[in-house]
Formats: C-alpha cells, sequence, structure tokens
C-alpha cells in the first residue's frame, strides 16, 4: 500500500514536537470534557442507549413503523422499565429511612461501651472521654447527613440527565443514517474504507458490551438476593438490588456497596449479622471478580484490565461517577479506532489484551 503524502509529512516531523501536540490536544480534549460535562455524559449515555435499543427499532420498523415513531416507542419502554425499577428502589429506601433512628441508637451505644471500655481498660476520666467522644459522634453524624444529602442530589441530577438521556437516544435513533453518513463523509479523504469498520465494530462492541452488564447485573441480583433472604437479613432485596447495581463499575463500586450493606445490616440486626453479610458479599465479588467479569463482560471488550482500571480511574476525575462507568466503553471504542488507522496502530496494541508471543 503506499504511503500517503500526509503520512510522509507527518513522519518528517520529529517525534518530540509530535509528543508535544498529541499532550496539549489531550489536555485540552480534558478541559473540554470536564468542562461540558452537563452536556457530553447524557449525550454519551444517549448514544448507549441508542446502541442497545437499535435491535427493537428496526424490529419495530419491519412491521413497518415510522422510523419516529418506533424510535419513541423503544425509547419509552426503557423509560417504563427504568421507572419500574426507581419505584422499588424508592419504596425501599423510604422504609429504610423510617428505621434510620435505629442506626443513631446503636452507635450511641457502641460509643458508651467504648467509653466503659476505655474507664476499665485505662482508668481515663469518663469527663474527658465523652467530650472526645461526642466530638466524634458528631463528626460522624455530620458525615452521615452529608453523605444523605449528597445521595439525595445525585438522585434528582440522575432523573434530570436519565430525561436528556432518553431525549439524545430519540434523536440518535431517529437520524442514525445522517450521522453515519456525516462520520464518512467527514473522514473519506484520509480513511474512505476504515470509517465504514469502525462504525459497525464499536456497534457491536458496545452492544455486546451492554448486553454483559446486563447478564452479569441479573446474575449476580440473583446471587446476592438468594443469600441475604437465606441470612434472613432485612431488606435484602433492597441491598441486593444496590449491590448489583454498583458492582457494575469495576473495582470500586462494589467496596461503596459492601460499606452500604455493612451499615444497613449493623442498623437492624447486629455485628455477627453485619460481619456474615461481608463475608457472604465477599465470596459474591469473588467468583464475579474470577468468572462473571472476565468471561461476560471482559471477553466481549477484549481490553487490557490495567487499561481498563485507568479508565475507571480517569472517568471519575473527568466525568465524577457516572464517568467511572461511562469510560469504559469510550476507551473501548478509542481502542477500535487505534486498531483500524494504521498511524495509531501502537495504541491500539497499548490497549488491548497481552497475546502470547513466542520468547526470543
Amino acid at each position: 500500500m503506499e504511503k500517503t503524502t500526509s503520512q510522509i509529512h507527518i513522519k518528517k516531523i520529529p517525534f518530540y514536537i509530535r509528543f508535544t501536540i498529541v499532550a496539549a490536544c489531550l489536555v485540552f480534549t480534558i478541559l473540554i470534557m470536564r468542562e461540558a460535562s452537563s452536556l457530553l455524559i447524557p449525550l454519551f449515555a444517549g448514544l448507549l442507549l441508542a446502541i442497545l435499543l437499535l435491535p427493537l427499532v428496526k424490529v419495530l420498523e419491519n412491521i413497518p413503523i415510522h422510523r419516529g415513531i418506533a424510535s419513541l416507542l423503544a425509547v419509552l419502554s426503557f423509560v417504563i422499565a427504568f421507572g419500574m425499577i426507581n419505584y422499588f428502589l424508592a419504596s425501599e429506601i423510604a422504609r429504610f429511612v423510617k428505621e434510620l433512628p435505629n442506626l443513631n441508637t446503636k452507635i450511641q451505644a457502641e460509643f458508651i461501651s467504648i467509653e466503659q471500655w476505655i474507664t476499665a481498660k485505662f482508668n481515663i476520666d469518663n469527663a474527658q472521654q465523652t467530650d472526645y467522644l461526642s466530638s466524634s459522634y458528631k463528626e460522624i453524624v455530620n458525615g452521615i447527613t452529608g453523605m444523605a444529602r449528597k445521595i439525595v442530589f445525585s438522585f434528582g441530577k440522575m432523573v434530570i440527565w436519565t430525561l436528556l438521556v432518553c431525549i439524545f437516544a430519540f434523536f440518535i435513533l431517529f437520524y442514525r443514517r445522517l450521522i453515519v453518513r456525516f462520520l464518512i463523509k467527514l473522514v473519506e479523504k484520509d480513511y474512505p474504507d476504515e470509517m465504514p469498520l469502525i462504525i459497525t465494530e464499536n456497534k457491536i462492541m458496545i452492544m455486546n458490551f451492554i448486553v454483559g452488564l446486563l447478564v452479569k447485573f441479573a446474575i449476580l441480583l440473583v446471587l446476592n438476593s438468594s443469600v441475604l433472604i437465606l441470612l434472613g437479613i432485612k431488606y435484602a432485596l433492597l441491598l441486593a438490588l444496590i449491590t448489583s447495581l454498583l458492582s457494575i463499575i469495576p473495582y470500586i463500586g462494589f467496596f461503596v456497596a459492601l460499606g452500604l450493606a455493612l451499615l444497613v445490616t449493623y442498623a437492624n440486626s447486629n455485628g455477627a449479622g453485619a460481619l456474615t453479610v461481608g463475608i457472604a458479599l465477599l465470596a459474591i465479588h469473588l467468583v464475579d471478580g474470577i468468572i462473571l467479569l472476565p468471561r461476560i463482560v471482559g471477553s466481549r471488550m477484549k481490553m487490557s484490565p490495567f487499561i481498563t482500571f485507568i479508565a475507571v480511574i480517569a472517568g471519575d476525575i473527568v466525568w465524577g461517577i457516572p464517568g467511572m462507568l461511562l469510560f469504559i466503553p469510550l476507551v473501548a471504542m478509542l481502542k477500535i479506532i487505534f486498531e483500524n488507522i494504521p498511524s495509531l496502530a501502537a495504541w491500539g496494541i497499548l490497549f488491548g489484551e497481552e497475546t502470547k508471543t513466542r520468547k526470543t
């Protein structure tokens, strides 16, 4: 294959200049992504949702139904399913909030036990302990209150983002052919054959990724709910649903869910019950990490675990909690682009899985 004039000119530029240009563009892109997160997060999530609903839209169009109506019906089906899950979560959380005083009583009892133990063991004045423990208790309560406020704010923000995601998904489904033609026309001079392949591979990858996440979520939900119900834990379905949802976020989500599960169980049971729940959820997490994640999700992404971990951390830095999940398919899309463009093939190797090569 003959080299294009642009490729020849690029090779004449010294490496350190090319590296500086790439680094500057990367920093500039990250700044734009952070500042425009309110637009880009629901837009990218809408793209993922549109690709997930695309098979349903095609089925409806083949009936035949007008493309706009088919797109609207597909989005409405997602809204109904999402609303049912939210209704269950809201009702269960409302029941749990009513019992928050139990948690307050438990914490106070624990502080009294600690105070008595310190008095018996070290002969420290009760007044000094009371002052110290009271200040510590206030800090804990303030921390819990602040966290609750953040959660409530996040739920409100999530409702607004969900509405935007559905709107973007509808327009992407409706104008999908126009968008594809635009992308192909945009790079037809430099990559006339690569762009259709990149679009097709990205669509398949995203579909496989979302389906893999849904399958993993369903399996985790069955395992978590079964174990918690068998252990007789209160709010078993709520804890199982939250744990399964948060476990979708690799590496970090599970430990947040574990802390919440231990707190809820302790508030309604005792230390032994909380410890049992922790051990059971850790065992399920090991099954997820060893079997479910690599075989159901990882095999569909074909991306290095190291790069996946970096994507999660970078997503948190740039887009916060939504970015921890959205950056995984975003980086996987970049990987496909890199693999199909010769000048970026080295980055495709870095982002991909390690292949077995003969030792030299």
